[in-house]
């Protein structure tokens, strides 16, 4: 059933999806996902409970993660009854973005598959009325709130406020549509005192979104400055930054399963440096049961994908869980 279900997505994916223009198919994916009462299929998930993992102490059903990308409340209900063991919303900023201007997204493929590049910019609709929109939101599974700030202020402010509505706090500093959050990985001593202070003041567990543009800084000076803070969860990572003419900023972040070779190499040198003492969530390429279950064999304790949700299609999840229940 769900191989039958997954072969017909990619026929849609291929056949429709693809063919459409960018914002066009975004508009049509996201509101199937507020109108389509898809998270009350059961086809969608798999309750085991030998799929229980933590991360920084907090209980997910599964290691499957939605990666951020939705800050709509109406899509982050449904999002969290399709499998997952955890949903991350966008990173929010303090005021609202309206991001770079379109064209802020196309398309790309290889012989490794589809995938996207992106110069989003942070589009989200700001503290206040994003706050606002998600006091009361039901937590199905965990709720991970993601928040990109440009200053130390920026973070307190957003962890402050959002933190106690969710179940654990990822601080992005590694979109590379953003400067001056980009530029985090490139002050490590300053991130450790941003740590610091937001681990003395967060009242949930706090993750690092890193980059897999500085692995080398990130192995040397981002982790342990992480570590050193009292964080001990790293998220690794987002996307990758390239060039492409055919964006309104002439460079992007590239997702998908060409950044995948990069993401397991990472998770791998990562956990053999830092052991157990260190907790993976490996983000970056997953579009297939067999990549999601290779990365959590090497270390991870969880993964998290996005494009694969897009390309792949929601039963995606699904069909990690099944691997992952034949391997247990």
């Amino acid at each position: 059933m769900t191989r039958a279900l997954a072969a017909l997505y990619r026929t849609f994916y291929a056949g429709v999806l693809s063919r459409l223009p960018e914002p066009t198919a975004i508009a049509l994916g996201q509101t199937a996902l507020r109108l389509l009462p898809l998270d009350r299929l059961g086809a969608f998930r798999l309750d085991d409970p030998r799929f229980a993992v933590t991360l920084g102490g907090v209980p997910l059903p599964n290691p499957v993660i939605l990666a951020a990308q939705y800050y709509d409340p109406r899509i982050l209900r449904r999002a969290m009854g399709l499998g997952f063991g955890a949903v991350t919303t966008k990173s929010i900023t303090v005021d609202p973005r309206p991001g770079h201007p379109r064209p802020n997204l196309v398309r790309t493929r290889t012989t490794a598959g589809p995938g996207l590049v992106n110069c989003n910019g942070f589009q989200n609709p700001g503290l206040a009325a994003f706050r606002a929109s998600i006091v009361g939101l039901p937590h199905r599974v965990p709720l991970i709130v993601s928040v990109a700030g440009e200053s130390v202020q920026d973070y307190v402010t957003l962890v402050e406020a959002l933190a106690p509505l969710g179940d654990l706090v990822e601080i992005n500093i590694s979109s590379p549509n953003t400067r001056l959050v980009y530029a985090w990985s490139e002050r490590p001593r300053e991130l450790r005192a941003v740590l610091e202070t937001l681990g003395r003041m967060s009242p949930r567990p706090l993750i690092v979104k890193i980059s897999p543009d500085f692995a080398d800084a990130n192995e040397r000076h981002i982790i342990p400055a992480a570590l050193e803070a009292g964080v001990r969860v790293v998220n690794y990572g987002n996307t990758r930054r390239i060039e492409e003419p055919r964006l309104s900023q002439s460079a992007g972040g590239l997702s998908g399963p060409d950044i995948f070779p990069a993401t397991l190499d990472n998770v791998r040198r990562t956990r053999k440096r830092f052991g157990d003492a260190l907790e993976i969530v490996a983000t970056g390429g997953v579009d297939s049961a067999d990549k999601a279950i290779t990365l959590l064999r090497e270390g991870a304790r969880a993964i998290g994908y996005f494009t694969g949700f897009v390309t792949r299609g929601p039963i995606l999840a699904r069909r990690i869980l099944e691997a992952l229940r034949r391997g247990v």
